[in-house]
């Protein structure tokens, strides 16, 4: 498998909350070849294969933010509304897609700094005054754009220094290629546990996704895979997770403890570097959906370090989706392992 290539395939993949397909059928074909798998009611991409007494879950969310289509002024520009959270600070002036009739480009309106007041400058953005200029008068527009058509925020994946790669929607695919290269490295291995994987829709919204795929399947333990803040130069480094220094196991009240000491201990055992990610009360993850699902998942929570979180330009490290993929594999072949003893 190339890594890399694999996430920016999985991240330049269309899929804002509730229009999750374009995505989901690609992580689908991914996934069939290591089990048998469905795109539920929801949307959700379900993979499962096993018979086993012990029924493990794996969660990575398929979707992504963006914007919707609001409707069109008389001059063309197109108003928006939220898909999920973007980031409003760096909208202005971004480029985007517009999914219309087809995929359209265009550019998030921006007023010159010349003839703003001195109290716009200090205020921040607010969505209802965010349009996008797609270069068509209201009547031309019409025809390509409707209301409920999704925007994207374009990017050009490309590389950094250091093993740092850059795409928008890294949050989560780059969750789920950290799980597809896990289930690569155990393909043939795994026999006596049933493993579920989920590659869940909605969580920008709500988590319902998780919701309804883990009680579908329950489970009776479950890591949820999703990205963390990545360190920059104005954040608290308390608050955030570094990037090239492994996933963050997480700490938290929604958190199975005993769960999460197990997957440190396997950490410590196959020399995988890893990191802390404490939070006081909810994860803010598909890990607080799943935990109470049914009669209630045990479940733990592996974060990739991301930078610039829901902007177009999010940054990760290819070592730590790799890293993450060997806590998952390596967690899994000790559970088989428990069974062969």
């Amino acid at each position: 498998m190339n890594l890399k290539e694999l996430c920016f395939d999985l991240a330049s993949k269309t899929g804002t909350s509730g229009d999750e397909k374009e995505a989901a059928l690609f992580a689908k074909s991914e996934l069939e070849k290591y089990m048998n798998v469905k795109i539920d009611t929801l949307g959700n991409v379900i993979g499962s294969c096993g018979n086993g007494v012990t029924h493990i879950l794996l969660d990575a969310h398929i979707d992504q933010i963006g914007l919707v289509v609001k409707g069109i002024d008389d001059k063309g520009f197109i108003l928006v509304d939220r898909v999920g959270g973007p980031d409003e600070r760096v909208l202005i002036g971004s480029e985007v897609t517009v999914h219309g009739k087809c995929p359209l480009f265009g550019v998030i309106c921006s007023t010159p700094p010349h003839l703003l007041s001195a109290e716009d400058k200090k205020s921040g953005v607010d969505i209802k005054k965010i349009a996008v200029d797609i270069g068509l008068n209201k009547k031309e527009a019409e025809k390509v754009v409707e209301i409920g058509d999704r925007i994207t925020l374009r990017c050009c994946p490309c590389e950094l220094l250091n093993g740092n790669i850059v795409s928008g929607a890294f949050d989560d695919r780059c969750s789920v290629a950290a799980i597809l290269r896990a289930l690569e490295m155990v393909d043939g291995k795994i026999n006596n546990l049933t493993l579920t994987v989920l590659f869940s829709v909605q969580e920008e919204t709500g988590g319902s996704g998780a919701k309804t795929g883990s009680f579908a399947s329950m489970p009776d333990y479950a890591i949820a895979v999703d990205v963390g803040f990545g360190d920059d130069p104005y954040t608290d480094k308390a608050e955030t997770i570094t990037l090239g220094k492994g996933p963050s196991i997480g700490i938290s009240p929604t958190l199975d403890r005993e769960f999460t000491n197990e997957l440190k201990q396997i950490c410590k055992e196959n020399n995988i570097p890893y990191q802390h990610d404490v939070m006081g009360g909810r994860t803010g993850t598909n890990a607080d959906s799943i935990n109470n699902t049914g009669k209630g998942v045990k479940t733990a929570l592996l974060s990739i370090p991301l930078r610039y979180m829901h902007t177009g330009i999010e940054v990760v490290n290819i070592n730590d989706i790799e890293n993450t993929a060997k806590v998952i594999a390596e967690y899994l072949l000790k559970k088989e392992a428990e069974y062969c003893d």
